[in-house]
């Protein structure tokens, strides 16, 4: 266990200061960059997004009912950015098949490990880490909390429509001027809000 493995564990009172330091100094000039370094380096700490707070594990609860309400239960799914696979496991429990994929080694080496069951790889959705059958396409394709770190968001939405008959984004409220714009064009777009007080969430659902 490294330095920041230690400090960063639950038995840590610095672990929340800890990673709002870590991200603040990770993250820079990350926005919109396709910065795979910085990425990589945030996950030099692990769970560096507070994925076991109450304000994320709410939000993935209330976006499984969101698909369950959408979609019922999709046989296969695809997450866009999955991190260390803590909402993988969520999405698990929806579903039939989950791959995962991650542009961090880090995160994937880990969500390979919490949910062992998924599939996981390091890759982009333009060119995932595995063949597919000619002219598969995935039931759900979800990238939560990811489009704003992706230089060019409309390439993204576009590769999600060819891999997926039914496709799911959501991201932070405060980044809407960044993402919204990108989406009102997509075939009928569903929009909607998550709220976890004081902090809320817009999604967005369509079927390409």
């Amino acid at each position: 266990m490294n330095l920041l493995e230690h400090i960063a564990s639950e038995r840590s009172p610095s672990r929340a200061l800890l990673a709002k330091l870590w991200r603040r100094y990770a993250l820079r000039a990350l926005s919109a960059s396709d910065n795979h370094v910085g990425l990589q380096k945030l996950y030099a700490l692990p769970d560096p997004w507070d994925m076991r707070s109450a304000r994320e594990q709410s939000r993935f609860l209330q976006t499984n009912a969101l698909i369950e309400g959408l979609l019922g239960r999709p046989g296969s799914v695809l997450e866009i950015g999955c991190g260390e696979g803590h909402q993988s496991i969520h999405l698990m429990s929806l579903c039939d098949r989950l791959d995962g994929i991650d542009v961090s080694e880090r995160a994937v080496e880990r969500a390979r490990m919490r949910a062992p069951l998924g599939r996981f790889g390091q890759g982009e959705v333009s060119t995932l880490p595995w063949l597919q059958p000619a002219g598969m396409r995935y039931d759900l394709v979800i990238a939560c909390e990811v489009l704003y770190y992706m230089s060019d968001i409309d390439a993204t939405l576009h590769a999600m429509s060819q891999k997926g008959h039914a496709c799911l984004v959501t991201f932070f409220g405060p980044s809407a001027r960044l993402v919204a714009p990108h989406l009102v064009n997509l075939p009928g777009l569903q929009r909607g809000w998550i709220y976890h007080d004081p902090y809320a969430w817009l999604w967005a659902f369509w079927r390409p």
